[in-house]
């Protein structure tokens, strides 16, 4: 009994002492990796057969990573260190760019469950090329040379962890919520491990890979917690103007996708507030109409009830793909919805804020020894009568070149 309460404690320190590395260490590194390429060398602890287990495995349950990547996507975009760049690039300023945005993830994260991402003549190969090159590695230097910050870079090695927390800790920490009933802690653990070296292609050092340095399910589970507890919680439920601006986008992606399906089928109200209930996030959302009432009930029973029997498991799955495909084929018909009914919506987020907020990160970095504190709320921080002065056309925002445009960047 002492035993396993000393082992318990040792897996505890072990979890704290590599969040507090993650924290402290990794928003100064800039991600992702630049004096290699990761792609063209396989870790020394990469296991060929282990992860094409993984992908064959992954398609038992591909319905169930689909909702857990596409809510992790969702999530994201509510961090604020992540949110500046997406809204700066351009490609998430309308409802339908933000759509578009939304779709070219989930395709390229659906191409890496098929073919071997070192193998230069494949197309995991290649989509993970374009992601590191044309999104990653571009965005980086040009918000870096644009808004350079004094404190930590942005697309850190710590945001690009966040960002491999969005693909697999919902998995870890909510598996039921995501229809993985049945799934064994073994097969988990193939989830993880796929995350893992999916981490290490997309440029995340060893040490910072979430999914790196822990051990077994419970293990692995234990810091996704701690990522989410620690990181996503503290600014989902803080509201600042980053979030709100976040969940803003998040609408956009249901305002566009009432182009291609029924509003009573995809509703954003109840969607977000399963989901918020679920993990336990204090949220405004309210479901004030019958329409989002009866949606979230269906949504409910369908996640929770239906999903639990194989066979309407496999017919929901069949029925997701379908759609999907079908989604691909009305992209122009999206568009038309979108410059129809929400022509005059843009996202833009003022830097004001996160100026004001990085001062006030230095001087309490000076005041605590270098002890960061980056969930200040910037509303509440900024003093009323210097918003009071500055008019609305002085205001700056972030703005940085397309980057799909710019595709040649160099390693």
């Amino acid at each position: 009994m002492v035993d396993g309460y000393i082992a318990i404690l040792d897996d505890v320190i072990q979890l704290e002492k590599k969040w507090k590395l993650l924290e402290d260490e990794a928003p100064r590194i800039k991600g992702p990796i630049t004096h290699f390429n990761p792609l063209l060398e396989p870790p020394d602890w990469y296991d060929v057969e282990r992860f094409k287990r993984s992908q064959k495995l992954a398609r038992k349950y591909f319905l169930s990573l689909n909702i857990a990547h596409f809510i992790g996507n969702i999530l994201l975009i509510h961090l604020p260190d992540v949110l500046v760049p997406v809204i700066a690039t351009g490609n998430s300023s309308t409802p339908f760019r933000v759509f578009m945005r939304i779709l070219s993830t989930v395709i390229h994260i659906l191409s890496w469950y098929d073919e071997d991402p070192f193998d230069a003549t494949t197309k995991t190969h290649q989509s993970m090329i374009t992601v590191r090159r044309n999104c990653h590695m571009a965005v980086s230097r040009l918000m870096n040379n644009k808004y350079p910050r004094p404190n930590r870079y942005w697309l850190s090695q710590f945001d690009m962890a966040m960002t491999q927390w969005s693909l697999i800790g919902i998995v870890g920490i909510r598996p039921n919520q995501c229809a993985f009933f049945g799934t064994t802690e073994k097969e988990f653990e193939e989830y993880f491990y796929f995350w893992r070296v999916i981490g290490y292609c997309v440029g995340i050092e060893d040490r910072f890979n979430i999914c790196f340095g822990v051990e077994g399910y419970e293990e692995t589970r234990e810091f996704l917690d701690i990522c989410f507890q620690r990181c996503y919680k503290v600014h989902l439920d803080k509201q600042s103007a980053p979030v709100v601006m976040g969940m803003n986008l998040t609408e956009g992606v249901f305002l566009a996708l009432e182009g291609a399906a029924p509003r009573f089928l995809i509703c954003y109200e109840s969607f977000m507030k399963y989901w918020y209930d679920t993990l336990g996030v204090r949220h405004p959302i309210k479901l004030d109409t019958f329409e989002r009432k009866l949606n979230y009930a269906i949504f409910i029973f369908v996640m929770e009830y239906v999903l639990r029997i194989r066979l309407f498991y496999i017919i929901f799955s069949w029925l997701f793909f379908y759609l999907q495909q079908r989604l691909f084929g009305q992209i122009e018909q999206v568009r038309k919805h979108c410059e129809q009914h929400y022509v005059n919506i843009k996202y833009q987020l003022d830097s004001e804020y996160f100026d004001y907020n990085d001062q006030q990160q230095q001087q309490q970095q000076q005041r605590n020894h270098m002890d960061l504190d980056i969930n200040e709320n910037p509303i509440d921080s900024i003093d009323d009568e210097s918003c009071k002065k500055e008019s609305i056309s002085d205001k700056k925002y972030y703005e940085i070149d397309n980057y799909f445009y710019r595709p040649n960047v160099k390693e």
